[in-house]
């Protein structure tokens, strides 16, 4: 039994259910590895670094897609892929945590952007060296004149 036609086969697998299925453990595990490398690249702000996972990362994903949409499809789950659930919803989880971290570090930028333009810049939270959001409120009712 093969995948749809309208959904190119990669190189690395035959194009087969049985090649893509036996393949998604594998697939899931080098995610998970990705998305670590993905989070110290992203906390030295090594764009470089970033950018070369991504290719990597998204044929992963498309692949790991093309699994979940057969599945979904299927009466029954194979367990194969009800077994790997866990370990993608910890994917989902670092994915959003990269996210976050990215967002904040463009906000960053920006704020000092806007400082170097002489515009007022928005408050903007940082992580602390433990990696947990730092909220630094205003300390002082001065601040506001």
């Amino acid at each position: 039994m093969s995948l749809s036609p309208s959904t190119p086969a990669n190189p690395a697998h035959d194009g087969t259910l049985d090649a893509v299925l036996a393949a998604a453990p594998q697939d899931t595990t080098r995610l998970v590895e990705l998305l670590a490398q993905e989070f110290e690249v992203l906390k030295k702000r090594d764009m470089a670094g970033f950018e070369a996972v991504q290719d990597e990362r998204n044929q992963l994903l498309e692949r790991l897609a093309q699994v979940a949409r057969w599945a979904a499809a299927q009466e029954t789950v194979p367990v194969q892929w009800q077994n790997l659930q866990a370990q993608l919803q910890q994917c989902k989880q670092d994915h959003l945590r990269n996210m976050q971290l990215l967002q904040r570090q463009l906000q960053a930028v920006q704020g000092a952007l806007q400082a170097l333009q002489g515009e007022s810049a928005a408050t903007v939270d940082l992580y602390d060296r433990l990696g947990q959001v730092s909220r630094r409120h205003k300390a002082s009712p001065y601040f506001d004149a």
